[in-house]
């Protein structure tokens, strides 16, 4: 392995473990606000950072400066071909964004706080969600206007659309300056401090470990938690794969080669230089090595159990081992349907396959159902959170933890909840994938009909697929945060029962019968084909328009004014308020 290979593997470890450390805090910030939500109470909304006045106008004027220096000293250069076309593209889109979104903050700051001048009483009246929508408008006409430019302008046209980018850039950052009151400024960040607050408290509090129990296992334990579930993480696909040129013509990846970028790709993705995997390592086992390492976690949870001396968090540890023993089995066999179709058990392979005809939760719906509910019971996640059942045995395998070693069994359960969504982005969504999304660029076609294509460079379509991959985890874990507040606990009995009478036959059953339909259409014929061709890409289109239409939905839906309304049904309220209602005493809150 040369010193090249070992700085980019490094690069790509660094990558995928900042962004489960950083989401799985951002997740415990979200299982909290949803917590507090359903239960109306105050949400992680308490830490807080007092900054001063000058060091919040620096922190609020920085990032936009920087953009707009960035983009300013990119369009001192100049670009031709498809480059200057692309600039140009991203300079418009990037322009109207900044634009409308800048517009839609002021907006909302003023229907909140009052306009401070004359200049933003216009936005008193004005409803965000039509800032929105003519966004979106003058998205689409900028699209068709740069359609317009001829090709011989482009390389003019990226330069002056930069410096109008940057120009934006500045501006916006200079107004927003000078709204930030005068005197200290309380930073809350919508309360994500608080995952930052509670980890530097428990890196202070007492390590208690029980007077009987075993110290050598008591600390191995958590270790073991985090290790596993940091591990997995090695042989997941988060990218498209990144091809350099030899610049140097000695047949080797250098350093210096990392500046040569290929500027195109073909649609096949055939890289005629050094192909880069954005996957620490490509195993030829790859699923099972995930399922070889994601069981050694349980066993941190039974050490726990043990070595804590404890009852409860003896039942906790052996909860923990036989639900992974029920589980593992059906989720196991619920993804043979999805190796059968995808002919690799390597994650590399089933990404390509995606991209090239149908995302896997299409073609094994039910394979994805069994394979959620039992990625749920091993990750331990409510309705499967027996091993740590509160109301039945206290907090289970870790009651006897403190500090920061309670802290890893919490990281550690969140980051199996971020890998767990990472994992099924991987297999069922399409990995780094988008619809209509090619190594050349996007090509909108059904069956041998082309109705719309776009020549895109290497760098661009890279970038967009590790961004999709990133993006797809996000969406997962924030969908099965709702599971822990939407859904109750089973009982132990029940828990059992379902993985072995319920999920195991099915994950069985969908096994035989997807095996019999695979061998069945690979001996129909090239009709055959050319049918499962043209229904993939229908797929495609779907989620296209799903997902457009689901994001103008949510954006709407956040720009919806909220209204909240609280009343207490009871026949207890009916009749005092018959009687002229209660009489608070002095003492009562």
């Amino acid at each position: 392995m040369s010193a090249v290979e070992i700085v980019l593997a490094i690069v790509k470890i660094l990558i995928l473990a900042l962004f489960f450390l950083n989401m799985a805090a951002l997740s415990t910030w979200a299982d909290r606000r949803q917590g507090a939500m359903v239960q109306d109470r105050v949400g992680p909304n308490r830490a807080v950072v007092y900054l001063p006045n000058m060091a919040a106008r620096a922190i609020v004027l920085l990032p936009p400066a920087l953009f707009g220096v960035l983009a300013i000293f990119t369009s001192l250069g100049q670009v031709v071909g498809r480059a200057a076309a692309e600039r140009f593209t991203v300079n418009v889109q990037l322009t109207i964004l900044v634009a409308w979104f800048s517009l839609l903050v002021l907006c909302a700051k003023v229907r909140s706080g009052g306009a401070i001048n004359r200049a933003e009483q216009v936005f008193e009246d004005v409803d965000p969600r039509s800032i929105f929508f003519a966004g979106l408008g003058v998205h689409a006409i900028g699209l068709v206007a740069g359609r317009l430019v001829p090709q011989a302008s482009w390389p003019l046209a990226a330069q002056v659309t930069g410096f109008v980018l940057g120009g934006v850039f500045l501006l916006v950052g200079l107004y927003a300056t000078s709204r930030v009151p005068d005197g200290k400024i309380p930073l809350r960040l919508a309360g994500t401090l608080h995952a930052l607050a509670d980890s530097i408290k428990m890196i202070w509090k007492e390590d208690f470990i029980p007077k009987n129990g075993d110290r050598l296992l008591h600390g191995l334990a958590p270790i073991l938690a985090v290790f596993s579930a940091l591990a997995v993480m090695a042989v997941i696909p988060f990218g498209n794969d990144l091809c350099f040129a030899d610049g140097n013509k000695n047949g080797t990846l250098d350093f210096s080669d990392l500046a040569n970028l290929m500027a195109t790709v073909p649609a096949s993705g055939v890289c005629n230089g050094f192909r880069v995997k954005l996957q620490i390592i490509d195993l030829n086992v790859g699923i099972l090595y995930i399922f070889g390492i994601a069981g050694t976690g349980i066993i941190g949870a039974a050490i726990a159990g043990w070595a804590s001396d404890n009852k409860f968090a003896l039942l906790g540890g052996l909860r923990a081992s036989s639900q992974m023993v029920s589980y593992e089995v059906a989720m196991g066999l619920s993804l043979v349907g999805l190796f059968l179709i995808y002919g690799s058990v390597r994650l590399s392979d089933m990404a390509v396959w995606q991209g090239q005809n149908a995302w896997g939760v299409f073609v094994q719906p039910l394979g994805f159902v069994l394979f959620l509910t039992a990625l749920c019971a091993e990750t331990k996640r409510v309705p499967f959170d027996q091993p740590e059942g509160e109301s039945e045995i206290v907090a289970g395998y870790f009651l006897e933890y403190s500090g920061f070693k309670w802290g890893m069994f919490m990281t550690g359960e969140y980051i199996e909840l971020v890998f767990s969504s990472a994992l099924l982005v991987a297999l069922f969504f399409g990995g780094y994938s988008l619809p209509f999304l090619h190594p050349d660029g996007i090509t909108v076609a059904f069956g041998n009909t082309v109705l719309f294509q776009y020549k895109m460079t290497h760098l661009a379509v890279s970038l967009i697929s590790a961004l999709a991959f990133f993006g797809k985890t996000v969406f997962v874990t924030w969908v099965q945060i709702f599971f822990r507040w939407t859904l109750p606990r089973f009982r132990y009995d029940q828990l059992m029962k379902l993985g072995w009478t319920k999920l195991l036959p099915l994950a069985i059953a969908n096994m035989m019968v997807t095996g019999v339909v695979v061998l069945a259409l690979r001996n129909a014929g090239p009709e055959a084909d050319a049918w499962l061709k043209l229904l993939g890409d229908i797929t495609q289109g779907v989620v296209a328009v799903a997902t457009l239409a689901g994001f103008v939905a949510v954006v709407v839906g956040l720009l919806e004014p909220v209204e909240r309304k609280k009343f207490l049904a009871s026949s207890a309220a009916r009749f005092a308020a018959a009687m002229g209602g209660v009489k608070p005493e002095p003492q009562q809150a």
